[in-house]
C-alpha cells in the first residue's frame, strides 16, 4: 500500500459551502468529478512507488486529475498548480481541501517520467474500462485516421547542425585526460570552420565547405566510437547524432529511398510530414486514432516519426484496438491513405468488413485507361491471372512475374496495338521534351495486375455501394476529434522525443474519452429527466383537463 499524504476522509462544512457557491451544477469539472472516477488510478500505479521509503507522495489521482486539466485548458505545469491554489472548480475537482496545499509545478514532469507511456496507457484502460462496464461502448465498426503533430523545433540548415552536433559531441568528450590533445585539435578546426564565411561565394564553396564539415565530423565520431565500453551516456548520445548526420549525407541527392534523415539535434526523433501532394510540409510526427464509430469512444492512439506512412500501420493500430476492447471489430472505415494490397488481405484473412476508401485510377482524370478496365481470366486453383482483354476487346496470355512488383506483366504484340481506336486513352502520345523533338516510337502496350487485383476491384463496387457510401460519411465523425485537439494546442507538440510524444497521445486519449463519458451521461441524465417530467406533468393535468371538460359540457 502506498503511503500518501493525509487527507480528510469527507469535506468540512466551509469546503461543502466554498464548493456548493462557487462550483456550479452544471460547471464542466463538476460534471467531470461525478461522472468519471480517477481513484483506480492509486491501485494502478502503486507499484512505481515505494510503500514506506521517503516521505508521504501526492496521489497518482491527485496528479493524474492536474494532467487533465492541463490537456483541457492547455495550462503549462506552473500555470496548472496555481490554478489549483485559487480556482474552487480546480481545486474541488482535483480534491484538494481548503487546508491543502497543491504540489510544486517540479513534481508533474517528475510524475510523467515516473508515470511514462505504459503507465498513462494503464491509465487510459482504466477510463475505457469504466466506459463498458456503463455500457456505453460498441465495438462493431472502427474508424481509424491520422493527424500531424508539429515538432516543438525550428529545423536548422544541414551546415548549421553539423556545428551544433559537433559542439555537443566536443563538450561531451571534455575532462578526458587521455585523448585531450586530440579534442584540442579537433576544437581549433571546429573553431577555424565555424568562422569560415566562404559558403557565401556560391555553390561550388558551399559544396566544399560542407565536405570539410561531413570530414570533421567523421573524425570526431570515430574518437568516439574508439571509446567503447568507456562512453558516458552524453557520449553515446552525441555519436548516435554523429552517426545521424553522417547517414543524410549518404541519402543526399538519392532518389526512389524513403528518407529517414535527422531534422534536429533536439529533438531527433521527428522526421518530415507530407499529408499529400502540393500540402504544407510539417517537422514532427504522425498520431494514428482508433475511434469506435457508434460510441465515439477512442480505443488505441499510437504516434509516429512523421515519415511513416500510413498504410504501414493500419495492422498495429488495429492490433492495439482488438487488445484494448477485447476483440476484433467488423468493420474497419478509413481513407485512400491507408490502401495497400497486404492491408486489404489482412482484413479478408481476419474476418473483418473492409471499408478502406479506394484511391482514384492513374490516369482517370486525363480519361485514359487503367488496369481496373481490364477483364482478366483466372486460374482459381493457383490464383493466377491467365490472360486479359483490353477495351477493345485483344486478347493476350504473353506474360511473366515481375518480383519487384509482385504482379504478373501482360504484353501486347505490336500487330495488335497499330491502328487502334482507342489507342490515345491506352498509351501516352507525348513527343519527348528537348531540342530534337521527335515523336515517341511506336510500341505495344503492358498492363501489370498485381497479386491484390481482385481485393482492390472488391473494393471499389464496395465503395460505389450504398453501404460504402454511409460507412465514408461515418468516417468523418473521427474529424471532430482533431479539431477539438486543434483548437487546445494540440496541433504542436508540447514535449521532445518519440518516448514522450507517444506519452502525450495516450493522454489525450484518456481526455477524449473522459469528455465522451461526460457527455452521454449528461445527456441520459437530461433525456431520463425530460421523461419523469413528462409523465409528472401529464398526471398532474389530466383530472384537471377532464373537469374543465366537464365544466364546459356543463355550461
Amino acid at each position: 500500500m502506498m503511503q500518501y499524504r493525509p487527507q480528510p476522509l469527507a469535506p468540512s462544512l466551509i469546503d461543502a459551502m466554498i464548493w456548493e457557491r462557487f462550483v456550479p451544477e452544471d460547471h464542466p469539472l463538476r460534471l467531470a468529478r461525478e461522472q468519471v472516477d480517477f481513484s483506480f488510478v492509486n491501485e494502478r500505479l502503486a507499484h512505481l512507488y515505494h510503500p514506506s521509503n521517503g516521505r508521504p507522495a501526492y496521489s497518482p489521482e491527485l496528479l493524474s486529475r492536474l494532467t487533465f486539466l492541463q490537456i483541457e485548458y492547455g495550462w503549462s505545469d506552473r500555470r496548472v498548480i496555481l490554478e489549483a491554489r485559487t480556482s474552487a472548480p480546480v481545486r474541488y475537482f482535483v480534491g484538494l481541501l481548503l487546508e491543502d496545499d497543491p504540489p510544486h509545478p517540479s513534481l508533474l514532469p517528475r510524475y510523467r517520467d515516473r508515470v511514462g507511456e505504459e503507465g498513462f496507457k494503464d491509465i487510459f484502460g482504466g477510463i475505457f474500462e469504466q466506459a463498458e462496464s456503463l455500457r456505453l461502448v460498441e465495438s462493431k465498426r472502427v474508424l481509424i485516421d491520422s493527424y500531424t503533430i508539429e515538432a516543438d523545433i525550428s529545423v536548422p540548415g544541414f551546415r548549421r547542425l553539423l556545428d551544433r552536433i559537433i559542439t555537443r559531441a566536443l563538450r561531451a568528450l571534455e575532462g578526458t585526460p587521455e585523448i585531450a590533445d586530440t579534442v584540442e585539435q579537433l576544437r581549433r578546426e571546429h573553431g577555424e570552420l565555424a568562422e569560415d564565411k566562404s559558403y557565401q561565394l556560391g555553390p561550388e564553396q558551399r559544396r566544399q565547405l560542407l565536405a570539410e564539415w561531413l570530414a570533421l565530423a567523421g573524425r570526431v565520431a570515430d574518437l568516439l566510437e574508439a571509446r567503447d565500453g568507456e562512453r558516458s551516456p552524453q557520449q553515446s548520445k552525441a555519436l548516435e547524432l554523429l552517426e545521424a548526420a553522417l547517414e543524410r549525407a549518404e541519402n543526399h541527392d538519392k532518389r526512389n529511398i524513403k528518407k529517414d534523415d535527422i531534422l534536429s539535434d533536439v529533438d531527433p526523433d521527428a522526421r518530415w510530414s507530407r499529408k499529400g501532394r502540393g500540402r504544407e510540409t510539417k517537422a514532427g510526427y504522425q498520431q494514428q486514432l482508433a475511434v469506435e464509430a457508434d460510441s465515439g469512444f477512442v480505443t488505441n492512439v499510437e504516434t509516429n516519426p512523421g515519415n511513416v506512412d500510413d498504410s504501414e500501420v493500419l495492422q498495429s493500430v488495429l492490433a492495439g484496438h482488438i487488445e484494448n476492447v477485447g476483440g476484433a471489430p467488423e468493420e474497419v472505415v478509413t481513407d485512400s491513405k491507408y490502401q495497400s494490397g497486404e492491408n486489404r488481405a489482412y482484413l479478408k484473412s481476419e474476418g473483418i468488413g473492409d471499408f478502406i476508401a479506394a484511391p482514384a485510377t492513374k490516369g482517370s482524370k486525363q480519361g485514359h485507361f487503367s488496369a481496373s478496365d481490364l477483364q482478366v481470366e483466372w486460374n482459381e486453383q493457383m490464383g493466377e491471372p491467365l490472360a486479359v482483354v483490353c477495351p477493345n476487346g485483344q486478347r493476350t496470355e504473353k506474360r511473366r512475374y515481375a518480383e519487384g512488383k509482385h504482379a504478373w506483366v501482360f504484353t501486347y504484340s505490336l500487330a495488335q496495338c497499330r491502328g487502334c481506336p482507342l489507342r490515345d486513352k491506352c498509351m501516352s502520345t507525348r513527343k519527348k521534351k528537348g531540342k530534337n523533338k521527335q515523336p515517341s516510337r511506336e510500341r505495344a502496350r503492358q498492363w501489370s495486375v498485381d497479386q491484390h487485383f481482385r481485393l482492390m476491384r472488391e473494393a471499389r463496387a464496395r465503395q460505389e455501394s450504398e453501404a460504402g457510401k454511409a460507412a465514408q460519411i461515418a468516417r468523418l465523425d473521427i474529424e471532430r476529434r482533431f479539431s477539438y485537439q486543434k483548437r487546445r494546442g494540440g496541433n504542436r507538440a508540447r514535449y521532445r522525443g518519440l518516448a514522450k510524444n507517444r506519452m502525450w497521445g495516450w493522454m489525450w486519449a484518456i481526455w477524449f474519452n473522459v469528455r465522451q463519458i461526460m457527455s452521454i451521461r449528461v445527456r441520459q441524465s437530461k433525456e431520463a429527466a425530460a421523461q419523469v417530467g413528462e409523465k409528472l406533468y401529464t398526471a398532474a393535468d389530466r383530472p384537471h383537463s377532464q373537469d374543465a371538460k366537464r365544466v364546459k359540457v356543463g355550461q
